[in-house]
């Protein structure tokens, strides 16, 4: 049964949709599909159930989609670490000598698949609402997606014993330095593929000297756990909390 699911996640992965979604952000084109939710083992779940674990900060859902069926599957929205010491060598000698790292002091790494060149951004600011008008997203302009690296460094820079870095999978063409802001390569793709669960990277990982990490998927860092983390406060208590909250979900 186990493989039969991870043949069909496999078979929407290539073919058809991926997008990080909530559910009920769904246009009314899935009305007319049958619908599957599969719990992050890829087993499948009841929608109360589902709909329990995804009210939790614990877990997102992760939308595939074809001409008959729409699968959900429920992916953890943060994962704790820790580098093995061979992975940590590798990485920690390539993020110094490449990027010009610190690595002895707490490492925020806030990480975007594609640096888009100036000409990409919109004259002005907009949002783009989907068809069935329940969804949205936000296109800054050029200066906007500058102001908000901005507040990203003057945020985490007060007093606080990290650096924050902005990575990059790949760039169309943006210079690697605009305004005071840098922007940094990841060479061989190893943050992309270290900090990743099954199916995406993490956007943004809080990274320790001695190799523990916790990686996330906001940018916002707003949450007092964020928060708490990037200071280095109560580590151990939000991991354990952690995985004892994530325990009892999965025992569902």
């Amino acid at each position: 049964m186990r493989l039969i699911f991870l043949l069909i996640i496999l078979f929407f992965s290539k073919q058809i949709v991926f997008a990080q979604v909530e559910e009920h952000q769904v246009s009314y084109t899935t009305a007319s599909k049958d619908t599957l939710r599969v719990d992050r083992s890829n087993q499948p779940i009841a929608k109360k159930a589902y709909d329990y674990k995804l009210d939790s900060s614990l877990f997102s859902v992760l939308r595939f989609e074809n001409d008959s069926l729409v699968l959900y599957k429920l992916r953890l929205s943060y994962m704790f670490g820790n580098l093995v010491p061979e992975t940590k060598t590798q990485l920690y000698q390539l993020l110094h000598s490449k990027n010009q790292v610190d690595t002895s002091r707490v490492m925020v790494i806030h990480y975007q698949d594609t640096l888009r060149a100036i000409s990409y951004f919109p004259e002005k600011s907009k949002t783009v609402y989907a068809k069935d008008s329940m969804s949205h997203r936000h296109i800054a302009n050029h200066q906007a997606f500058i102001n908000q690296h901005k507040n990203c460094l003057k945020k985490n820079k007060r007093g606080r014993r990290n650096n924050v870095y902005h990575f990059f999978g790949y760039n169309e063409g943006h210079p690697a330095a605009f305004d005071k802001i840098l922007w940094k390569k990841d060479h061989l793709g190893l943050v992309d593929q270290i900090y990743r669960d099954s199916y995406d990277r993490f956007n943004t990982i809080i990274l320790h000297p001695d190799g523990t990490f916790v990686g996330y998927n906001y940018n916002d860092d707003t949450g007092k756990i964020y928060q708490d983390l990037i200071k280095g406060k109560r580590w151990e208590l939000y991991k354990a909390d952690f995985e004892k909250r994530v325990k009892a979900l999965d025992a569902m």
